[in-house]
């Protein structure tokens, strides 16, 4: 973590970081007008996935620097992927800035639900509400209306696959179309596998490129993939290394 400069035209603002339901225009001039005035604000806060920057925090704050013709910012850097700063977005004006509405909190808890970065945990599983409500800094039951009023079509939006950049640089497409579904006994979703060449058996693919360094492959494999499939891949890797796959 540390504080920098850093110009605006580097901040990326629509990785789905924006936590409130709208950016309040008053608000914006209030902050403008303060700092014509000489105000001093707070840095924003900045996720560094390695490749981009992307805004969580301060997006108030952000629009009132481009009203006054700033071109750079004080920003709190950290490092993460974009999964992380969705995750850290979704609570930020818990406590400071103006005050959440229930609009911004039903916001915080549908990108939880319906956003494919977030809609699983570390292991792959979909979230309960209450794990959610913590994550949002709401109570549980609102979780449980606002994931009651979702519309079919706000889960089918879920199931578009997304490219994103993990914080070591490499590229992911993550797909979760048929999380939290229950799959029929000695059923095979449709179109889930795919033939690769060279091989007469059928693998699920997901598109992903690493850096050449174990380390960070192995960060970037976690961040990906979750947990599970980790643990899964380890012991098919030692197989491999041991000659003793089939």
């Amino acid at each position: 973590m540390s504080v920098e400069s850093l110009k605006l035209k580097n901040l990326k603002i629509n990785g789905g970081t924006q936590p409130r339901d709208a950016i309040s225009n008053q608000t914006v001039d209030e902050y403008a007008e303060a700092m014509r005035n000489g105000e001093a604000f707070p840095p924003v806060v900045v996720y560094h996935d390695g490749a981009s920057y992307w805004l969580v925090d301060g997006f108030h704050r952000y629009h009132a620097h481009r009203r006054t013709n700033k071109d750079a910012i004080q920003a709190d850097i950290r490092e993460g992927t974009l999964r992380d700063a969705v995750l850290y977005s979704l609570s930020v004006n818990v406590d400071h800035g103006l005050r959440r509405t229930n609009a911004d909190k039903r916001k915080a808890v549908t990108t939880m639900l319906i956003n494919e970065l977030v809609a699983v945990d570390e292991d792959g599983k979909p979230w309960s509400d209450r794990a959610i409500a913590k994550q949002c800094a709401v109570h549980h039951s609102f979780v449980s209306r606002t994931r009651g009023s979702l519309s079919p079509s706000d889960s089918e939006n879920s199931s578009k696959p997304r490219a994103y950049t993990t914080k070591h640089g490499s590229k992911a497409v993550m797909k979760t179309a048929r999380i939290g579904r229950k799959r029929k006994p000695g059923g095979m979703a449709r179109n889930a596998m795919k033939p690769v060449l060279g091989h007469s058996t059928h693998v699920k693919k997901t598109a992903l490129e690493l850096p050449h360094d174990p380390h960070w492959a192995a960060k970037g494999l976690l961040s990906a993939f979750g947990a599970e499939f980790a643990r899964a891949l380890i012991t098919e890797l030692t197989n491999c290394l041991k000659g003793t796959h089939q």
